[in-house]
């Protein structure tokens, strides 16, 4: 690993854990509040959802590990209040993991998706409920990430090799 894709050791342990916390203590209880509402409609549905937050979790696990990332096993500032990938690097991808860009990548990516069928997978539910809603649910879920890669991700420690730390740079020109 080059020095610029290092992790930043000055922003470990996280100083904006507050911050962190005020911004994704909500979102989880939303989460959670969703996977009930869900279970009334259909169980298989509410499953599938949390399955997608747990998958989210065990793919970006990887990504900690390729990262070298300083908060594993600890408290981590991750979008989406995916802090058990912390926990679970530490169990599933010991250092002698093999470290595979290509697999970074591609774990990268399907815990992407996972996030992200967070947000749609409940629409049709939410609509049948308000069709205001179903359009307020991911304009939150936008704004909290806007605030996140504004708020967040500049004092991560990872900002330089994460996804959402390049996408924040790339779209801040910082």
């Amino acid at each position: 690993m080059n020095e610029e894709n290092k992790p930043d050791m000055t922003c470990v342990p996280y100083a904006r854990r507050g911050l962190y916390l005020i911004l994704t203590v909500p979102l989880m209880i939303l989460i959670l509040a969703l996977a009930v509402y869900l279970w009334s409609f259909n169980v298989a549905v509410s499953i599938t959802f949390i399955a997608f937050y747990v998958l989210a979790n065990v793919f970006q696990a990887y990504c900690c590990a390729y990262q070298d990332c300083p908060y594993i096993g600890g408290f981590c500032p991750a979008i989406a209040g995916i802090i058990p990938s912390s926990i679970m690097a530490k169990k599933l991808f010991p250092q002698r993991t093999r470290k595979s860009k290509t697999m970074f990548n591609l774990c990268a990516t399907v815990a992407f998706c996972c996030l992200l069928s967070l947000v749609i997978l409940p629409l049709f539910w939410i609509a049948r409920a308000s069709v205001v809603l179903a359009i307020a649910y991911p304009v939150l879920i936008a704004v909290y990430v806007f605030v996140f890669l504004l708020q967040i991700c500049p004092a991560c420690a990872v900002r330089n090799t994460c996804p959402g730390g390049r996408l924040q740079h790339t779209i801040f020109k910082k």
